[in-house]
């Protein structure tokens, strides 16, 4: 266990502000509309709406984001980023109006960006030799313990007073603000001026682009099971609503045991086959829910369980084999720049997910599954189509550790 476990000079730090961060989150998430149709007493549609536009209108912005990563350093960006989430949730609570909404919504998503665009670069520029992979599959660890713990906070608060927004709302803004406090220990992680490129154009990199497209398109299939799947078994498998949660209750604990162990096993294998592997194992949980409908309930449960086992391993797998090869892959005084490329396509994701998931719903629900299997097929076929081309740059890539030796 002990080669496992991420090591190096503030790792404790680094581990504690993304707990941290991820509390706040899970506080506040699975709550949002509620939290602002009773804190701000605004429409439902409205809201919708207004963190629609949000998080679009910021995407424009993550190029000049990733530029100020590297100019700067990611730790700075992370501490900017969560106090500007802190002051947004301040704003909320104390500001009244769609004008200030909108505003304060476009910054907290704009803080959310930098934090995705910032922490992967921080891990590679601050962990030690060999380590950024574990560091990395560290974010993944506290972010899910975070979500969870923040869940069960706000089910305890919300329970005991259910009109207390507002403590949810206080209790979110003073963990971003513990979080930004958490990163000061750490170096800054900037690199040296002179390999700060300017004019960065990551989709110029055919590799870079080949993994952030598998990754912008397994992440579309991982949001709409998240929309689609807890309607889809309610409406049309006619499950109780609690054995949704303890599904995706399931999905959070297996990710949490497993990343690290997993995540380390991996560095001796192909970055391009571990994801096909891995898009092919998202599958089990498709095809279960594409035969389900006409399965008798026990026979289902068997089946959504295999499929759940499934899709848990290959979601640990592709998300752990993508984030260190995106890391490993540019330059070290790119890395702000390309990483803001791939939270560009996120929030593509974001947008499109939501849309696609209700046309499918209301018209062709068995369809969505076997669109989203066809999706990972793809990614499968795309990526051992490819590894013959990219294997000799890949493998330098990943086994050269990044950043050993930014330290400012």
């Amino acid at each position: 266990m002990a080669g496992v476990l991420p090591r190096g000079a503030g790792v404790r730090w680094f581990a504690g502000a993304g707990l941290v961060n991820a509390i706040g989150t899970g506080v506040f998430y699975p709550y949002q509309l509620l939290f602002f149709v009773a804190v701000l007493d605004l429409p439902l549609v409205v809201v919708g709406a207004g963190l629609t536009a949000s998080i679009l209108a910021v995407l424009p912005l993550l190029p000049a984001m990733g530029r100020l990563v590297d100019r700067i350093g990611p730790r700075r960006v992370l501490v900017a980023a969560a106090l500007a989430r802190a002051i947004a949730f301040v704003g909320y609570l104390t500001l009244d109006g769609v004008a200030a909404f909108v505003a304060l919504s476009m910054l907290v998503a704009a803080g959310s960006r930098a934090e995705q665009t910032a922490t992967p670069v921080l891990a590679a520029a601050v962990a030690p030799a060999g380590q950024t992979p574990a560091w990395l599959a560290l974010t993944r660890v506290v972010f899910n313990a975070g979500i969870g713990a923040g869940g069960v906070i706000a089910a305890v608060v919300l329970s005991q007073t259910p009109t207390a927004f507002t403590v949810v709302g206080w209790l979110n803004a003073a963990s971003f603000a513990l979080a930004a406090l958490l990163y000061l220990p750490l170096p800054t992680g900037r690199v040296p001026d002179r390999e700060v490129a300017g004019g960065v154009r990551p989709w110029r990199n055919p590799l870079f682009l080949r993994l952030a497209s598998a990754r912008f398109l397994l992440l579309l299939v991982l949001l709409a099971v998240e929309v689609a799947v807890p309607v889809y078994a309610v409406r049309h498998l006619d499950w109780p609503v609690w054995t949704v949660g303890a599904l995706f209750a399931v999905f959070t604990a297996l990710v949490m045991v497993l990343q690290l162990p997993v995540g380390s096993r991996l560095r001796r294998h192909r970055t391009m086959p571990v994801v096909a592997v891995g898009a092919v194992l998202h599958g089990g949980l498709l095809l279960a829910l594409g035969v389900s409908a006409g399965l008798d309930r026990p026979v289902q449960v068997v089946v959504m369980t295999i499929g759940a086992l499934s899709y848990t391993v290959g979601g640990i797998i592709t998300s752990q084999a993508l984030m260190v090869a995106l890391v490993a892959v540019p330059p070290p005084g790119e890395r702000g720049a390309y990483q803001a490329f791939v939270q560009i396509l996120v929030g593509v994701a974001l947008a499109v997910v939501p849309l696609l998931v209700s046309v499918f719903l209301d018209h062709w629900p068995a369809a969505l599954w076997w669109l989203l299997l066809g999706v990972v097929g793809y990614v499968a076929v795309d990526m051992l189509a490819r590894d013959r081309r990219y294997a000799g740059e890949l493998a330098s890539a990943v086994a050269d550790p990044p950043g050993s030796a930014v330290r400012a």
